[in-house]
């Protein structure tokens, strides 16, 4: 073998060597940009749950209930923040001791079942606490869809 074809064989030996390293580089950015390509694809198809959970929780209402002091007195508060009407709406209070209920049953009355709580609208409650009474309460809030479900959620409303 002459001296040039030893060069061009150490030289085609030298670029078979740098298309190998080359190409497994290459190899390595292009699963990389895969991986990034299936994060973005699991991404957006989050943000498209999200954007569609947000538009079917406009049609429906939601109700909170809460504590708060008014002045010198507690209340509680039953909200609609929701984005659509609810209808007929109750709150019933899980009690171990019946005796330790702090609504008045006359306010209760003449308040409930409220016919319909418009967006963004409340009714509250006087809580008639005293020092032996819990500070925490568990409730069913109960409504009515505008489609006519009837919807029943546990809460916790504490002071």
């Amino acid at each position: 073998m002459s001296p040039y074809e030893i060069l061009a064989t150490v030289i085609a030996c030298i670029a078979v060597l740098v298309s190998v390293v080359t190409w497994k580089g290459q190899r390595k950015l292009q699963r990389e940009a895969n991986d990034l390509q299936r994060a973005t694809a699991k991404l957006a198809e989050k943000q498209l749950e999200l954007l569609l959970g947000n538009e079917r929780g406009k049609s429906v209402p939601r109700l909170s209930l809460d504590l708060f002091r008014d002045g010198k007195s507690l209340r509680f508060r039953l909200k609609n923040v929701g984005e659509a009407e609810a209808r007929d709406a109750e709150i019933e209070l899980l009690l171990q001791r019946p005796e330790d209920n702090p609504i008045i049953t006359s306010e209760y009355a003449e308040k409930f079942p409220a016919k319909h709580l418009a967006p963004g609208s409340s009714v509250t409650l006087i809580a008639a606490i005293h020092v032996g009474s819990p500070s925490a309460y568990n409730a069913v809030l109960s409504w009515t869809n505008p489609d006519g479900s009837r919807v029943k959620e546990e809460v916790y409303v504490a002071l």
